[in-house]
């Protein structure tokens, strides 16, 4: 519980958090254990960056409705390393949702998960590149 999740952030994340607000309401949205998910995300220092804009489902992708209830938009953007993920939102919420896959992490070049899914929107290899492209969307 105590691990130094601050010590292992992408490159440039709060950065690019930071230019997010510029744009619009930033909110985490994560899914996984309800104990352990929230707590890394405190220690990582991502909720103080979205002034506790964090939501967590077991399965995020089933929870859109939620999520356009307690932050609604005309149009959202979801950052995810799961093509399945981005597949399932974008089925749900399709023009209303720009897709950007991170290619990072276990996901990233599997062939199986890539062939699996259709592409994101946009895919990038850092974090730090959403800056070039999050005004544009």
């Amino acid at each position: 519980m105590d691990y130094p999740f601050e010590e292992r952030l992408y490159p440039g994340v709060l950065d690019v958090l930071s230019m997010l607000e510029t744009v619009g309401q930033t909110v985490i949205l994560s899914d996984g254990d309800v104990v352990f998910q929230p707590r890394k995300i405190q220690r990582a220092g991502l909720w103080k960056a979205v002034q506790g804009r964090v939501l967590i489902y077991i399965h995020k992708e089933q929870m859109l409705e939620d999520v356009a209830r307690r932050y609604p938009a005309d149009h959202y953007v979801m950052v995810d390393d799961k093509l399945r993920i981005l597949t399932a939102m974008k089925a749900t919420w399709k023009n209303r949702l720009t897709t950007i896959f991170v290619r990072l992490g276990h996901y990233a070049f599997d062939p199986l998960h890539l062939n699996s899914y259709p592409a994101a929107d946009i895919s990038i290899y850092q974090i730090k590149e959403l800056n070039k492209y999050i005004l544009s969307v």
